[in-house]
């Protein structure tokens, strides 16, 4: 059994998801969003990233984590601050034996429906089927765990052809 800790960061909003990978089968367990607070000085909201990451790590004791890569920006301060945020998340994962991930927003998104252009809300459709959820599921979190089942689906295919950052 793998528990995987899928992470999409924000600077505003980061989306937290857990599935479990037993024999091939992924299983919720448990998915979240963090507002930091749209009027918190920057170091305050990377603070909270950092803080809320490492305690879904020492609650729900990942084996792996897997968090969505920056993507390239047209507006660099924007770019560097999604930087910042992707940062103070992995920062919460070190210090460990824990694998740490990386995929593109594209290929989650192929992984997950098939299209590697598809928007938040088909990503958000296709991932509630996979895990059978009915209950509300916000975009951040549903991206969330959309990485996570990305890297599920990817390590059980090809297991040589991710390697951890």
């Amino acid at each position: 059994m793998t528990v995987i800790l899928g992470i999409d960061p924000g600077t505003n909003v980061t989306g937290y998801g857990i599935v479990k990978l037993e024999q091939s089968n992924l299983t919720y367990l448990h998915h979240e969003i963090l507002k930091t607070g749209l009027k918190n000085l920057y170091t305050v909201k990377l603070s909270l990233i950092y803080d809320n990451t490492k305690r879904l790590i020492q609650l729900y004791q990942p084996d792996v984590v897997a968090l969505e890569s920056v993507f390239f920006s047209v507006n660099a301060g924007t770019a560097i601050k999604l930087g910042q945020a992707r940062g103070a998340a992995l920062s919460a994962c070190s210090g460990e034996n824990r694998n740490v991930y990386e995929y593109s927003p594209r290929r989650v998104k192929m992984i997950i429906t098939g299209n590697g252009a598809a928007d938040k809300s088909e990503v958000q459709k296709y991932v509630k089927k996979k895990l059978r959820l009915r209950r509300k599921l916000e975009e951040d979190a549903s991206d969330a765990l959309g990485v996570a089942l990305c890297h599920g689906v990817t390590s059980t295919d090809t297991p040589n052809d991710i390697k951890p950052i």
